[in-house]
């Protein structure tokens, strides 16, 4: 090989040789650092496009696998409370079948059933999964599952399932236990236990008999100056007063002996313990008693406290039991009672807290009309009040009743003459005059009599006959024939007769409300009515009836002249969002007097005595209310039973839409299982095919280090060599 000083070609050679062997060393080194040997477009452009979009797929794929692990959860919480409600309902479920038992204590059951319903409640709010109700709404949910590729085209696979509607909300899953209830259907269609109880007037508290403590009296010792008056009301109006005064008095035993010898008092007794006691005649009652004032006159009384019985004094309430049996419950009072408001609401408090008493009867001071209500404790307490009395209690007027065909009228109206005897609140016997009666009844002569002072209610029926009711402390001695009466007039088949009364009774108001419920009623339900007028019972029935039936239609054969049968529209009381005034506006329109027949005796009219019992609507509200005559009476109101068969039966429909719900959500929640795990090996085989277009072999890359950096040695040696022969053809000539 020639040499020449300006042409190295060795050194050329070798210089080449070295910056190849450099160029690979770096492309070594780089695929060593990155581990890749195709780190972009420019390594090799196909296999660095195809591994892209394969990296781009697998980003895509660990998202939807994210994704799917998310649903994955979130449908196990709903599954697992689907399951939790299946317990629940099966606990609802053993709950209601041991609620059949009639001694359990339902309330205790209801509580637990509606602690199971309020856990349901949470448990369908709390499964949620992007904004999709799990558990609350039943909808269609997509989840993308994953991806397929053909060219540039992307096809996504989807992963669909349902939700699931476990709520209590109209249409919901549960519906039919959302207000799922083991107490009697009357409680939760009524709005108190007491709703439906027939309640009678016991009047205001008496004040026919009082005390005044001794301590409350102040005697001069100047007789003439120790003058007390009495203040009484003599009839049922508050003007109807009198005044009497007791002059002269020595002492306590003095005064309550001249007030003894008056003829308003019946009888007056003093106790230097326990002071005045007096018990006034006539019916008459205490308004206030006071000294004379004046010059001279020293003696003082402090009327401010008046006891109208005292304790260790006896109450007694008589009533039949369920079995009809006539019983008495006695009660002994533990205070002093008061004859004012404060003391009539301490009687009240009294009689209610004494467990006796309140397991048979409720008894309530009415501030309206300041009198005593007395009724049975609810509609589970089958008891009926016939009667009352005791220190508290101005005793109740009798009532008693003549049949129509009792009498024969003598056409001349002068001659149908009767003579009425009763006894006053003292005793004594007293007559009235009955005459001039109309020629073929004794509808004037009830109305005359209904304004005696003595006479509560009166009334004259051409088929229920005579009928009257007393006032307070007062009762039938006789009815007979006045000796002015024609010859022709009888009185029960004799001219002289003295009449027995058909029956007697309490002569006091009854009064019903019933507040009903905003609470859908059910096809085929039925309310009832239950009264007598003029001892006739009566019955109306409400049925809840389909198939487009007008409200108040007749229902019965019409075989009972006593029992109607009529229609509420289903239409208009079983809808989600009925309310209690639907219900009661639909009863109301079921009594008009063109659907029940006048001789039912149930009117919107004011009560008439023997005659009429008055209903009333006011919102959800209705109330019955008899006249004050102790013949027309009320008895509990009838609601829908209970049918333990219809809640079992929902139950199970329940537990089947919970088992289902959570059956399905366990199938999606196995299907996102099964995805995952197809995504997680779709997501590594991906991976891996990238790695063997992009990545570098490191054993061959490692052996390729060393043999280049060897190259590199020696390059670097010949090229040094090859620079040295320049210098050695340079020393030829030195």
């Amino acid at each position: 090989m020639s040499s020449s000083i300006l042409t190295n070609a060795s050194a050329m050679t070798a210089l080449r040789v070295l910056e190849s062997t450099n160029q690979d060393l770096a492309k070594t080194q780089n695929r060593i650092a990155t581990g890749l040997k195709v780190s972009n477009a420019k390594d090799n452009a196909s296999f660095w496009a195809v591994s892209t979009t394969m990296k781009a797929d697998v980003n895509t794929l660990k998202a939807i696998g994210d994704n799917l692990s998310l649903a994955d959860n979130s449908l196990g919480v709903a599954r697992n409370g689907a399951e939790q409600i299946t317990k629940l309902i099966d606990t609802i479920k053993s709950k209601t079948t041991a609620a059949q038992e009639g001694s359990i204590d339902k309330a205790a059951l209801q509580a637990d059933i509606s602690a199971a319903l309020d856990q349901i409640a949470e448990i369908t709010k709390s499964a949620n999964f992007n904004g999709v109700k799990l558990l609350e709404e039943a909808t269609d949910v997509s989840l993308l599952s994953s991806i397929g590729r053909e060219g540039s085209n992307v096809d996504a696979s989807y992963i669909s399932f349902r939700s699931q509607d476990l709520s209590f909300s109209a249409g919901g899953g549960l519906e039919s236990i959302g207000s799922l209830s083991v107490l009697d259907r009357g409680e939760s269609l009524l709005s108190s236990a007491t709703d439906g109880v027939a309640e009678q007037d016991m009047g205001p508290l008496q004040a026919q008999s009082w005390s005044i403590d001794a301590d409350k009296f102040t005697f001069d010792t100047d007789n003439s100056d120790n003058d007390f008056q009495l203040v009484y009301s003599t009839g049922a109006a508050t003007s109807d007063t009198s005044v009497t005064t007791f002059a002269n008095a020595t002492d306590g035993n003095d005064l309550a002996s001249i007030m003894a010898a008056s003829a308003d008092v019946l009888s007056a007794s003093w106790d230097a313990e326990t002071g005045l006691s007096v018990n006034m005649a006539n019916g008459y009652d205490y308004s206030a008693m006071t000294a004379i004032t004046g010059a001279g006159i020293t003696a003082a009384l402090d009327n401010s406290t008046v006891y109208t019985a005292k304790a260790g004094q006896e109450l007694t309430f008589n009533y039949t039991d369920e079995d009809g049996v006539a019983r008495t419950l006695t009660h002994t009072l533990s205070q002093n009672i008061t004859a004012d408001q404060e003391g009539a609401q301490a009687l009240v408090n009294e009689l209610n807290g004494n467990s006796d008493f309140s397991a048979l009867f409720n008894v309530r001071y009415d501030t309206t009309d300041s009198e005593l209500k007395i009724s049975a404790k609810d509609r589970d307490t089958d008891v009926t009040v016939t009667g009352w009395s005791g220190a508290t209690f101005a005793d109740p007027g009798e009532a008693v009743k003549f049949d129509a065909a009792t009498f024969t009228f003598d056409t001349d109206a002068s001659d149908n003459d009767f003579v009425l005897t009763y006894r006053d609140a003292s005793g004594s016997t007293a007559s009235t005059a009955i005459g001039n009666v109309d020629s073929d009844n004794l509808s004037a002569a009830a109305t005359t009599l209904q304004g005696a002072s003595f006479i509560k209610s009166a009334s004259w029926d051409a088929e229920n006959g005579l009928t009257i009711a007393f006032e307070a402390d007062h009762s039938f001695e006789n009815l007979a024939l006045a000796t002015s009466a024609s010859a022709s007039v009888t009185l029960d088949g004799g001219t002289a007769a003295v009449t027995t009364p058909d029956d007697t009774g309490i002569a006091v108001e009854q009064k019903q409300e019933m507040s009903f419920q905003d609470a859908p009623l059910r096809l085929g339900e039925e309310i009832a009515f239950n009264y007598s007028v003029n001892g006739t019972n009566k019955e109306v029935v409400f049925r809840v009836t389909g198939n487009d039936t007008a409200t108040g239609t007749r229902l019965d054969e019409q075989d009972n002249p006593n029992r109607i049968v009529l229609a509420l529209d289903a239409r208009e009381v079983t809808f989600s969002g009925t309310t209690g005034e639907n219900i009661a506006s639909e009863i109301e329109t079921a009594l008009a007097p063109a659907n029940l027949p006048s001789s039912f005796g149930l009117t919107s009219g004011a009560p008439a005595a023997g005659t009429n019992v008055q209903f009333a609507v006011d919102g959800d509200k209705i109330t019955l209310t008899t006249a004050a005559n102790g013949f027309d009476t009320l008895s509990t109101a009838t609601t829908p039973a209970t049918d333990y068969d219809a809640l079992l039966d929902n139950i199970e429909e329940a537990m089947q839409t919970a088992t289902n719900a959570a059956s399905q959500l366990g199938s999606a929640q196995g299907r996102i299982d099964i995805q995952q795990d197809f995504i997680s090996a779709l997501t590594d085989s991906l991976e891996e095919g990238i790695g063997t277009l992009v990545d570098a072999n490191m054993n061959e890359e490692s052996a390729r280090l060393q043999a280049l950096q060897v190259q590199q040695q020696l390059g670097i040696q010949a090229l040094s060599i090859a620079n040295q022969a320049p210098q050695q053809l340079l020393s030829l000539f030195r």
